[in-house]
C-alpha cells in the first residue's frame, strides 16, 4: 500500500482499510484545520489505486470496510470514483462497506441520480464537518459554505440511502458567539437528522495535530467549563430521531457518548457529573 503524508480517519475506522484516492484536501482553506496544509491537493492516478486495491486482497476477511482518505474522496469525479467502487465490490464483495470524508459542497456538485448510483455500489457514509450551523461562525473560519447549503446536502444524502456521521467543533465561536454557534448548530442538526453525531474541541495543532489556533484569527482555545457548557446547551436543544453521539474524539476533554433521543438523560446527568469536578 502506497501513502503519502500523514493519513488521517475518523476514530470509528480505526479497523478499516485504508486506501488514499485523494492528496490532500480540496478546499484547505479552513482556518482551523491544519491536517492537509502540507500537501498540495491532487487526484491519485486510477492505476495506483487499482495497485493498491488488488495487494490488500491478499488481507481479504481482515477488515470489514473500506475507508477512502484523503480529506475529501466525494470531491472525486463519479466516473472515477465508480471505477473505484467497481473494483472493491469485486475485490471485496463481503465487506460492509465504503466510507469517505466529504464536504457539503462535494455533496452539492453531484448530479441527480450520482449520490444514489455510489450507494448503490457500496458507498454507506459520509463523514461531513459542519463544524457550526452558525453562518457568522461558518464565514469567520472561512468553511465556504453556508448553514442552508449543509442542510441541503444532508436532505441529498437522506435521499441516496447515505449514511451521515456529522462532527461539529466546540469552542469555534469563541465567548462572543458561543451561544449563537451552539443554538444555530443544533438548529441545524435537527434539520439534517444525522445518523452519528461526534462533537470535538478547538485546540493548538501542537496537542493533537488537528486544529490550531492564533491571535490574527481571533480564534482561542476554549476551557473545559466552556466546552462542557457548550456540550450541554447543544444537548438541550438537539431533537434528533435516532442517532449516535459521542465525544470520543482525541481533542475533547470528556468522553460522552449515547444513542438520542432515548438516553439524553443520561448524557446530560454524564455532563453534569463532569462540569462539577472540573474547576479549570
Amino acid at each position: 500500500m502506497m501513502y503519502e503524508g500523514t493519513i488521517y480517519r475518523p476514530p470509528s475506522e480505526a479497523d478499516s482499510l485504508l486506501v488514499q484516492v485523494t492528496i490532500g484536501c480540496a478546499w484547505n482553506k479552513c482556518t482551523f484545520c491544519s491536517m492537509y496544509k502540507d500537501k498540495q491537493y491532487r487526484i491519485r492516478s486510477l492505476e495506483e489505486v487499482m495497485a493498491d486495491l488488488r495487494e490488500a486482497e491478499r488481507y481479504r476477511g481482515r477488515f470489514k470496510r473500506i475507508f477512502l482518505c484523503d480529506g475529501d474522496a466525494l470531491a472525486l469525479p463519479t466516473p472515477f470514483l465508480t471505477k473505484i467502487l467497481e473494483e472493491i465490490k469485486r475485490l471485496f464483495p463481503d465487506i460492509d462497506g465504503v466510507r469517505v470524508y466529504a464536504s457539503s459542497r462535494d455533496v452539492l456538485q453531484k448530479k441527480p441520480g450520482e449520490l444514489e448510483s455510489l450507494a448503490k455500489l457500496g458507498l454507506d457514509m459520509a463523514y461531513i464537518g459542519l463544524e457550526s450551523g452558525s453562518d457568522k461562525v461558518l464565514a469567520a473560519v472561512n468553511k465556504g459554505i453556508t448553514k442552508q447549503e449543509m442542510i441541503d446536502s444532508a436532505a441529498a444524502l437522506h435521499k441516496a440511502g447515505i449514511k451521515q456521521s456529522i462532527s461539529v467543533i466546540s469552542g469555534l465561536g469563541g465567548k462572543e458567539l458561543s451561544e449563537e454557534h451552539i443554538l444555530q448548530t443544533a438548529d441545524a442538526l435537527n434539520k439534517m437528522q444525522p445518523d452519528y453525531l461526534g462533537m470535538l474541541v478547538l485546540h493548538e495543532g501542537e496537542d493533537v495535530g488537528l486544529y490550531y489556533v492564533t491571535e490574527e484569527q481571533g480564534l482561542r482555545v476554549p476551557s473545559s467549563r466552556q466546552v462542557l457548557a457548550e456540550m450541554r446547551l447543544l444537548m438541550e436543544h438537539l431533537e434528533l430521531d435516532d442517532c449516535f453521539f459521542s465525544s470520543a474524539h482525541v481533542s475533547n476533554y470528556f468522553y460522552v457518548k449515547g444513542r438520542l433521543p432515548g438516553e439524553k438523560q443520561k448524557i446530560l446527568a454524564q455532563i453534569d457529573s463532569a462540569y462539577g469536578s472540573r474547576v479549570y
